[in-house]
């Protein structure tokens, strides 16, 4: 194989994976809650406009909220940091999410200021996706 060959393919193969790695908006907008105790009217997670990060990614804004805390951040939805939520003032990871199937969201707590807080899987409050 020629080296031009192998740049095209390698390109290929980086753009598939690319878009094998990207949420959509529809999987996270909404709102979330804990089924361990939590309501859909004090949501854990509550899903804001598209955005883009400081780094250009495409993200959707939210909040998390958890024992009387609220921490406004960015989850990435395309890219390298695809399924982390992050600070954008200090563009720090704080949270990793992962949709499930069944309407399920998973959240795990990675950073400041989340760290102690328990990994979940929160369930789509009905009517609340856009």
């Amino acid at each position: 194989m020629s080296l031009r060959t192998g740049i095209v393919v390698t390109a290929w193969v980086a753009l598939l994976s690319a878009s094998a790695l990207a949420v959509e908006v529809m999987e996270v907008s909404g709102s979330w809650r804990n089924p361990s105790g939590g309501t859909c009217e004090a949501a854990y997670f509550k899903a804001a406009e598209p955005t883009k990060t400081v780094r250009g990614e495409n993200a959707l804004g939210g909040t998390v909220s958890n024992a009387g805390m609220n921490i406004t951040g960015q989850l990435i939805l395309g890219g390298a940091r695809v399924g982390q939520m992050v600070n954008p003032m200090t563009d720090k990871a704080m949270f990793l999410f992962e949709p499930m199937p069944g309407d399920k969201l998973h959240f795990i707590p990675i950073g400041e200021p989340a760290l102690g807080w328990p990994e979940t899987t929160l369930e789509l409050c009905p009517g609340t996706r856009r």
